[in-house]
């Protein structure tokens, strides 16, 4: 039957089935099925990945494959290309192979700015620079976006990055301690909205009141993140499955697809000291027609 290779680092995880979701729904209107590939983040897993994905795409019935948050090395990229069939990643760009990505630097960026407009200077960020194998460099960029928005607005010198491991534990772990202290920040930029709740949860552990005493931004629009009222950056990430299927199939071309992430404002941020606004509903992304 005629199907695509689909490579994740982890199931039973919003952000990866969402993906899967929507490569799911547009591989379906064409008739084709889906083999899921899951392989641990790092080296290993990418290796894994492309052993698969090698043998998948020897296989007439295979139309191509899709990896979603593995960075390949250059003769990786040659294997696979060396079958003749498209291979896109999700995540990052990887040079030889259609990319799919959102401009994680431009996001963290926006959502600091968010937090100064409303008047905070204490802004922490937390979840950058942790030691788990992630395959490209979104965390790392979000820092960057963060660091940059701090410096723009002459607080370089109160920037203040929290790295944890991408787990709820590690996180909570993680703002417990920053929160504890004195000299707490009045607003948290969280690099995904998977930690953030971490974050609101450690703050009701501490009684704090937020946003009044604390507010909270994250990055996804995570299909939890109504339900808290968290403030956040949202990316329609069915829609990246979908377009991933779709470049597989040829009915689109680019090597390079950037994602916008637009503010959804909540309850979740305010000026320092504020009562919670009432909720409200930004935009929806957009895929951005920027290929090139």
């Amino acid at each position: 039957m005629p199907h695509i290779r689909v490579a994740v680092p982890f199931q039973d995880n919003w952000y990866f089935d969402a993906v899967l979701d929507g490569v799911r729904r547009r591989a379906a209107r064409d008739g084709l099925a889906v083999e899921v590939q899951v392989e641990a983040p790092g080296r290993a897993g990418r290796s894994a990945v492309v052993d698969g994905f090698d043998a998948a795409l020897g296989d007439p019935d295979c139309a191509g494959a899709v990896a979603v948050h593995f960075e390949f090395e250059p003769d990786q990229v040659a294997r696979l290309r060396a079958h003749g069939r498209t291979v896109v990643v999700i995540g990052g760009a990887c040079d030889g192979l259609p990319s799919i990505l959102p401009d994680d630097a431009a996001g963290a960026a926006a959502a600091t700015r968010h937090l100064l407009d409303l008047g905070h200077r204490a802004i922490a960020h937390l979840g950058g620079y942790a030691t788990s194998p992630d395959d490209f460099s979104m965390r790392t960029d979000r820092v960057r976006g963060y660091s940059e928005a701090m410096r723009d607005a002459g607080l370089e010198a109160g920037s203040h990055v929290v790295p944890c491991e991408f787990t709820h534990d590690a996180a909570h772990r993680a703002a417990t301690a920053l929160l504890s202290d004195p000299d707490r920040p009045t607003a948290v930029f969280v690099v995904a909205d998977e930690l953030a709740f971490a974050v609101l949860d450690a703050a009701d552990d501490l009684g704090l009141g937020v946003p009044g005493d604390l507010s909270v931004i994250g990055i996804d629009d995570h299909v939890g993140a109504a339900a808290r009222g968290l403030t956040t950056f949202r990316q329609d990430v069915p829609a990246i499955g979908e377009a991933a299927v779709e470049r597989v199939l040829g009915i689109t071309e680019f090597e390079r697809l950037e994602t916008e992430l637009t503010l959804v404002p909540r309850s979740t941020t305010a000026p320092p000291g504020a009562a919670a606004p009432p909720a409200r509903r930004g935009g929806l992304l957009g895929l951005l027609s920027r290929r090139r």
